[in-house]
């Protein structure tokens, strides 16, 4: 009798030979690709020690923030910090997890490396997702408690089949890699209890860490069977639970994760994207009126989470004002809008008075990322809003449109975002990843 393969073969094998992938899943996967894109050119100059440090590093593959080149995991470090610095890549719920910073950024440069098709880049970037957010499904909320940040505890694990996929591995190799990505996992949530600057790089290291896990693999590496579920495994280090994983396989090859992912309208936390819209639209019925109160009722993981609930009045950096409910949700009442910029106005004294009028409530009858909100008015009016889920997924034409909207923002011309979106567009077609990185360079 064969043994149960572990959770890292079970998903290395699906790596090297998985189903057809839907036309549907593509189509989802280039719409994050489109808006992860956006954001990484609209952060430029925001962020420069890991384009700096990477250029250090001579190999062939691009940093997007500047066209220079360097090797493929200081491309996936640099450029994988960059796609997070807005805070607006893409989302996965279940997971707790930013995946496209770290799958596009390990699968951009191996890719580019390798000399991979358009189309195969897609396909292992659909991989990447399927197994970073399969492998984060389970233990999201436990590792937070702890103080873990689920996006770079999971991130390594989609960069690593992303990477494996493009250099064209075995089953085994592709679970050896997966099972080597155990071992440089990290992040911890302290980041936003101080608001420091350093979050973007827990998702360039998840996307360095992966390539890295890969390249040992393609190596002839192995790795121990049971990295993850194992009883002294990253599940139990994390999680401090011992029971199995049960969604991290359910409807492996069927329900594909990328269906689930959602991209941010707002520079702010996922957990605010709502929050925020609703605010927004209310803003037009205040009509004038002083607003006496606002009560933010989240489910109590997403009421908790840190950073989330804080009133303020010193915010100690951008880094903690794109996390706080109240700072976040003041800007939209007072300016009817949230602009990255914004999220730098830590002294603002209007912010400042608004924001202690805001509540937040952890509500048990509430599911994450559903919200309700009541604004109170001193004109007696009570205005109230909600969602009872995620926002964020856009067409294909919608989020190109928008990322045309963002190209003053991105530095480039709406010809030249054009020219992104075309290229995104027609990826399946191309010979290579040649074409679309000189279009995000501008070369």
């Amino acid at each position: 009798m064969s043994e149960t393969p572990s959770l890292s073969e079970h998903l290395g094998a699906f790596v090297a030979a998985p189903p057809p992938v839907p036309a549907d899943v593509v189509e989802r996967a280039k719409v994050s690709l489109v808006h992860n894109i956006t954001m990484a050119l609209a952060a430029r100059g925001r962020e420069n020690a890991g384009h700096i440090a990477a250029a250090r590093h001579p190999g062939h593959a691009t940093l997007l923030a500047s066209g220079a080149h360097c090797s493929a995991d200081w491309a996936a470090l640099a450029n994988g910090a960059l796609f997070h610095v807005r805070s607006q890549d893409d989302v996965h719920l279940a997971s707790t997890a930013h995946p496209g910073a770290p799958v596009i950024a390990a699968a951009l440069a191996v890719a580019e490396t390798h000399g991979a098709s358009g189309k195969a880049f897609l396909e292992a970037m659909v991989l990447g997702y399927e197994v970073l957010c399969r492998i984060g499904r389970d233990f999201d909320q436990e590792a937070t408690e702890r103080g873990f940040r689920p996006a770079g505890i999971w991130g390594g694990f989609g960069a690593a089949a992303a990477s494996v996929r493009l250099m064209g591995l075995d089953a085994k190799g592709c679970g050896h890699a997966i099972a080597l990505a155990t071992h440089q996992a990290g992040g911890v949530l302290q980041v936003w209890t101080e608001g420091g600057p350093e979050f973007p790089f827990q998702l360039g290291f998840a996307a360095r860490n992966g390539v890295v896990a890969a390249e040992l693999a393609a190596a002839s590496q192995v790795a121990g069977r049971f990295m993850l579920e194992g009883s002294k495994g990253l599940y139990h280090a994390v999680s401090g639970v011992s029971t199995a994983p049960t969604e991290a396989l359910d409807g492996l090859g069927t329900d594909w994760q990328l269906r689930e992912v959602t991209v941010k309208p707002y520079p702010c936390c996922a957990v605010l994207q709502g929050p925020v819209q609703e605010v927004l639209r209310l803003r037009s019925d205040i009509n004038g009126a002083r607003i006496l109160a606002v009560h933010l009722s989240l489910s109590p993981f997403e009421a908790t989470f840190p950073g989330i609930d804080n009133a303020g009045p010193a915010f100690a950096s951008a880094a903690a004002t794109k996390m706080s409910a109240q700072f976040c949700l003041s800007v939209a009442l007072i300016d009817g809008r949230l602009a990255l910029s914004d999220l730098s106005r830590l002294h603002d004294p209007a912010i400042r008075a608004m924001a202690a009028r805001i509540k937040v409530i952890a509500d048990q009858a509430l599911q994450d990322r559903q919200c309700r909100i009541r604004i109170e008015l001193d004109d007696g009016r009570m205005l109230s809003a909600g969602l009872d889920g995620a926002i964020g997924q856009p067409s294909f034409d919608e989020i190109s449109a928008f990322c045309i909207t963002m190209a003053d923002e991105m530095g480039i011309t709406p010809e030249q975002a054009q020219a992104i979106n075309r290229e995104i567009a027609e990826l399946d077609e191309r010979p290579d990843v040649s074409a679309l990185i000189a279009a995000i360079v501008g070369r």
